[in-house]
């Protein structure tokens, strides 16, 4: 079953001009069903466990075209890993556990009072934002502690 998440995706790469391939259905499939995210890497490997016949390239390229159309989203657990998440609502913000990775969507963007701040102080026109929160998941700052 496909979602609507999907169904949209799959309709703004065709508005875009772009094709809809096998290797993109089984790529926005991974992503979807990922809601902590999903590598690169990985999805390499969700590509060649279906014999999807594509390339790292093609991974590359699909993001990146996914991103262009604002359906999917980066999160960054580490300097060094990247994790590509389903642009599911216009303001979809993150918590970042910095110990495992964990990315949980946080559902209420209450950002909008600090962006009038932010346009007021600086004259800046806001046309957008992303957030990213670090910290510790229940289970990490646990055995922390």
């Amino acid at each position: 079953m496909k979602s609507a998440w999907i169904d949209r995706t799959l309709a703004a790469l065709r508005n875009a001009g772009g094709r809809v391939t096998e290797q993109r259905r089984v790529i926005l499939a991974a992503i979807d069903a990922a809601p902590a995210g999903i590598s690169a890497e990985e999805l390499v490997s969700a590509l060649e466990q279906t014999n999807a016949d594509a390339s790292r390239s093609t991974v590359y390229r699909t993001l990146d075209l996914l991103r262009d159309i604002d359906a999917v989203e980066t999160v960054h657990p580490s300097p060094e890993q990247h994790r590509y998440l389903a642009r599911r609502t216009p303001d979809q913000h993150h918590v970042v556990c910095q110990t495992c990775g964990t990315v949980d969507i946080i559902e209420r963007c209450t950002f909008d009072a600090i962006t009038d701040d932010v346009e007021l102080q600086t004259g800046f026109a806001v046309t957008g934002h992303s957030l990213e929160v670090f910290g510790l998941c229940g289970p990490c700052h646990s055995a922390a502690s």
